[in-house]
């Protein structure tokens, strides 16, 4: 099955051609280089493909073979495409010739440039790419957003219309690691249309703990504290005390988003908050919104701050989130 476009690279092509420098970035690689190679068959002539391409990786790569390639015209085509991938790992000497030559490219040239930008780096080197190049990015969901990424990944990429439970049971079962997800999907993209219900997908992707972040979230938001004391310890055989408070923090701050408007309102600020993948959920932030008031709201808010400040001063995860279920079932929490 033969993936569509992506949609950040379909909009771009919309408003411009493939000619000129491209810099694609992030660190959702299967994404992004998926997306690469869609930008490369979309700047290429099928019929002088082989005339006309070079892609080299950034290990073997030198000034000199990237300039020689760079300046060569094409040949029987409307353009060359010139696809460096992975451009964290080149030398000072190359990352010069490639800076040069993406600010002055000629018409007649595609420049695709990949790479993962490391974590707080102030390097010039990806300022200048910025700058000359068009660019786009491709970062990972927040914990927050894997299931709604799954759903829609799913739907997208694999035709596989995936409900609720079974992308948050998938994101619990393999974990937050997007190419390892996207080798789950295939695979259940290959099923027959009669066995890909909920039931069917938590036989096949097993599990080692009995509840997922997002449904422990949901019982605390659902102000179900007993249940949620219950299940503490299961929840924390795969999650750490700050992941789960900070979970917290944004669903009790998207439920007062909720409460102020209904989900109209909140999809609508997801929206324009880039936060796409947690719409999806929209409807059952609203439903949860029902039970609680502004005051409670800021009243769990401060109890989740408390609780922020115990963890990162080394108290037990168990002890505090405890505590923390126990403080907020006195605003008046459902036992069960």
């Amino acid at each position: 099955m033969s993936a569509p476009l992506d949609p950040r690279l379909a909009r771009a092509l919309a408003r411009s051609s493939p000619s000129g420098g491209w810099f694609l970035h992030g660190d959702a690689v299967r994404l992004r280089d998926e997306a690469a190679q869609q930008l490369v068959d979309a700047a290429l002539d099928p019929a002088t493909r082989d005339f006309n391409y070079d892609q080299f990786q950034s290990e073997a790569v030198t000034g000199e073979q990237l300039a020689s390639t760079l300046a060569m015209p094409p040949m029987m085509a409307e353009r060359r495409v010139v696809f460096v991938r992975d451009a964290e790992r080149l030398g000072a000497g190359v990352r010069a010739v490639l800076k040069q030559a993406a600010e002055a490219l000629p018409s007649d040239i595609a420049l695709i440039v990949t790479a993962t930008i490391p974590k707080g780096s102030r390097a010039a080197f990806y300022r200048d790419l910025k700058k000359s190049c068009r660019t786009l990015e491709w970062s990972s969901p927040r914990p927050a957003e894997v299931p709604g990424w799954i759903r829609d990944r799913a739907r997208r990429r694999w035709g596989l219309d995936l409900s609720p439970g079974a992308a948050q049971w998938i994101a619990g079962a393999v974990g937050p690691d997007l190419s390892i997800l996207d080798a789950e999907l295939e695979k259940l993209s290959r099923l027959p249309a009669d066995r890909r219900t909920e039931a069917d997908i938590k036989a096949l992707v097993p599990r080692t703990h009995r509840i997922d972040r997002w449904t422990w979230l949901d019982l605390v938001a659902s102000r179900k504290y007993g249940r949620a004391l219950r299940e503490l310890d299961d929840v924390l055989t795969s999650e750490r005390g700050v992941g789960l408070v900070a979970g917290l923090v944004e669903h009790h701050l998207l439920l007062g988003l909720a409460l102020d408007g209904g989900s109209p309102a909140l999809r609508a600020v997801l929206s324009e908050t880039g936060r796409g993948y947690l719409s999806w959920k929209a409807d059952a932030y609203a439903r949860q919104a029902r039970a609680w008031t502004v005051d409670e709201l800021d009243h769990a808010l401060r109890a989740l701050h408390r609780a922020d400040r115990h963890l990162k001063s080394g108290r037990p995860d168990p002890a505090v989130l405890a505590d923390l279920l126990l403080a907020l079932g006195q605003t008046g929490g459902a036992a069960g």
